[in-house]
């Protein structure tokens, strides 16, 4: 029976969780979330989809075209980076958007790709 006082306890402390989607977390500084193209800024050279580890990004430089599947995409930040430091364009920032989640594969295809 020593489960009783612990529930009594329990029952008038704080909540501990959030109530999710009507409470939205913090985010953090340096959080990667989904990734934003700049197709003005880009000039197309493929270096993303070259040093992407998933293969997530593919880029087409004949027709100038960027796309990135989100299914195989982990947010590492590596297109951010080679994008910034190696070609000096900015064509490429992770935003703070988390809410990535869907029932359709096609969800997860953004670029210029048709869906």
């Amino acid at each position: 029976m020593r489960i009783l006082p612990e529930a009594m306890r329990n029952l008038f402390r704080k909540r501990f969780t959030r109530k999710y989607p009507k409470e939205k977390p913090v985010i953090p500084e340096g959080f990667r979330g989904k990734i934003r193209h700049y197709k003005d800024k880009c000039i197309y050279c493929g270096l993303c989809a070259k040093f992407c580890p998933s293969g997530a990004i593919t880029v087409d430089v004949k027709n100038k075209t960027w796309h990135v599947d989100y299914g195989r995409c982990v947010f590492c930040g590596q297109c951010e980076e080679v994008c910034r430091d190696m070609v000096k364009k900015n064509a490429i920032k992770l935003g703070k958007d988390y809410e990535l989640a869907g029932t359709k594969k096609n969800a997860f295809m953004f670029g210029d790709r048709k869906r």
